[in-house]
């Protein structure tokens, strides 16, 4: 199994040397660029992994970094080319953040430090690494601040990749929201205050000022404070349920609303990509269910009885002429997860 372990570099005396290393790499990525789109204007054809290796055959000798980066370097670039079916841009140093991608066998990695194109990087080692690990590739990373980080992708025992299983058969349903960022199908609401909102004074102001390094700071407070708090939430659920059947509500189609904020804030994809492989590792799985008139169906009675269209947004709670009292979240999270069970009974998903 494939874990992949981030801890921040200690770079306040390397930083040049990471600079450079990544003009390295983006000199190796614009030439990769350039040749891939000559080839296919002048003769039509296609640049193959192959091609680019003759062409940089030899090119470690006149560069800072290795010829296992190189090629890194410009078979990354082949792909994305390839994905885009496209030209792509090409690096520089101004827009483009720092990236230095790298072979296992070509670092050691230490206690406190890591070495790697003869350099020395000291690091902050929060976690140990599982007895046993392999690393099979990685990366030294720049973020928006300037901040470096080194990223390993290290191959683990079966036994160190699974942690200790939830409760066999349990069950849950998911409603995303926007004002409730998760229901559950048992009655828990997952709530949190708009982190952009909690910010967008403080960000508007040194936006209008131009000071470009504390607008870079709150950007990045805003971005760890909503991944810290969906990490958590999520290592709750995968602990607590089996199986986890979550609303698939289009966050890209919403997002073109004006309700695109409220959206972007909550991060229903990153919440679904943290659920997905922690469930994962527990023996668990989660699975999207196809949530349309979740909200509007009466969750005792199966009739659409509840509020629907824009106007019905406002109206949290409803009575269906069944008797049957529902808050428009927890009826919503509790026909995602019948719906999940019959899913899983027809056979539709393995």
């Amino acid at each position: 199994m494939l874990l992949t372990y981030k801890f921040r570099l200690k770079d306040g005396t390397r930083r040049e040397e990471l600079k450079t290393l990544a003009g390295n790499v983006n000199f190796v990525w614009n030439f990769s660029n350039e040749i891939i789109r000559r080839r296919w204007k002048d003769s039509r054809f296609y640049t193959s992994k192959n091609d680019l290796h003759v062409l940089t055959k030899g090119s470690s000798k006149l560069l800072e970094i290795n010829s296992q980066t190189i090629q890194a370097v410009a078979y990354e670039c082949l792909l994305r080319v390839q994905k885009a079916k496209k030209s792509i841009r090409f690096r520089t140093g101004k827009k483009n953040l720092g990236w230095i991608p790298f072979n296992g066998q070509t670092v050691k990695f230490h206690s406190g430090y890591i070495d790697c194109n003869g350099y020395r990087f000291r690091l902050w080692q929060h976690r140990q690494l599982p007895e046993g690990y392999q690393i099979k590739t990685g990366s030294f990373s720049e973020d928006s601040r300037g901040r470096w980080y080194v990223n390993l992708t290290c191959e683990i025992s079966d036994e160190n990749w699974f942690q200790e299983p939830a409760s066999f058969g349990s069950e849950i349903g998911i409603d995303p929201g926007m004002k409730t960022v998760m229901t559950t199908s048992d009655g828990h609401a997952y709530e949190r205050n708009n982190i952009t909102k909690q910010y967008a004074e403080k960000l508007a102001k040194a936006q209008r000022h131009r000071k470009k390094r504390q607008t870079k700071k709150i950007n990045a407070k805003i971005k760890n404070s909503r991944q810290d708090w969906n990490h958590k939430r999520s290592f709750e659920l995968a602990r607590q349920y089996q199986t986890i059947f979550f609303g698939n509500a289009s966050s890209g189609k919403l997002a073109k609303t004006r309700m695109a904020k409220g959206v972007h804030d909550a991060a229903w994809h990153q919440i679904k990509t943290f659920l997905s492989y922690k469930s994962l590792r527990r023996g668990g799985r989660l699975l999207e269910i196809n949530e349309r008139n979740s909200t509007v169906t009466c969750s005792v009675c199966l009739q659409k009885t509840g509020p629907c269209g824009l106007s019905g947004l406002g109206i949290r709670e409803w009575s269906c002429p069944c008797g049957a009292v529902h808050d428009r979240d927890v009826n919503a999270a509790t026909n995602i997860l019948r719906l999940g069970r019959e899913t899983l009974s027809l056979g539709r998903i393995a």
